[in-house]
């Protein structure tokens, strides 16, 4: 039989071995989560690229011809946008007010409200009339769309229209000439390359 000495030593043996292999454990799995989020945000950022890739390529090109939009403005109220009839050339924002990206390319449309030529472009912002109207007033206050020399006016439009115009994923900018024909469609948040290529557009 072992002796109660004998016993003491085998249980404090047991008794420190266990936590060494939870210690072990919990690093291992410690180990384990960080290359699984690391595995996440690099499948994140590509199939990101890949949805604005495919977004590019279905998007309306330069050259086309686009039918005037028909749709209600924030207060309820019909709105039409026309080409040809003012002489101006139109910028088109199309955003969501749950998208990210249009949060983050909020400052840089806002900017562009506030510089451009009023005299010879017309901005309206675009949405999709299933979208809540007061989220939708919400997101373009909290952005200053209401309070740049230019005051935005967002327009709601039908799937229809949405479809017609290739208008699938947000941000989009449409700049359309005042005969109804694309200029320019520029699909995602600008980088510098872009917003130099926009501000190029807009001289």
């Amino acid at each position: 039989m072992k002796t109660k000495e004998a016993r003491t030593i085998i249980f404090k043996k047991k008794v420190t071995r266990v936590p060494w292999l939870a210690g072990a454990l919990i690093l291992t799995l410690s180990g384990v989560n960080l290359l699984l989020i690391k595995q996440n945000f690099s499948l994140r950022k590509q199939l990101n690229a890949a949805g604005r890739i495919e977004a590019s390529a279905n998007s309306l090109k330069p050259g086309e011809i686009v039918t005037p939009i028909v749709g209600t403005d924030l207060n309820g109220q019909p709105y039409q946008v026309n080409y040809g009839k003012d002489g101006k050339r139109h910028l088109l924002l199309f955003f969501s007010p749950s998208c990210p990206y249009c949060i983050q390319q909020g400052p840089i449309w806002a900017d562009i409200l506030n510089r451009i030529d009023s005299s010879r472009f017309s901005v309206i912002g675009i949405v999709g009339d299933r979208e809540n109207r007061q989220e939708v007033m919400n997101h373009a206050n909290a952005l200053g769309y209401f309070k740049t020399r230019i005051a935005l006016p967002v327009v709601s439009i039908s799937n229809e229209t949405l479809a017609r115009y290739k208008l699938t994923a947000t941000p989009t900018t449409l700049l359309i000439d005042d005969s109804g024909r694309i200029e320019h469609a520029w699909v995602g948040k600008w980088d510098e390359s872009k917003s130099a290529e926009v501000a190029a557009a807009l001289k």
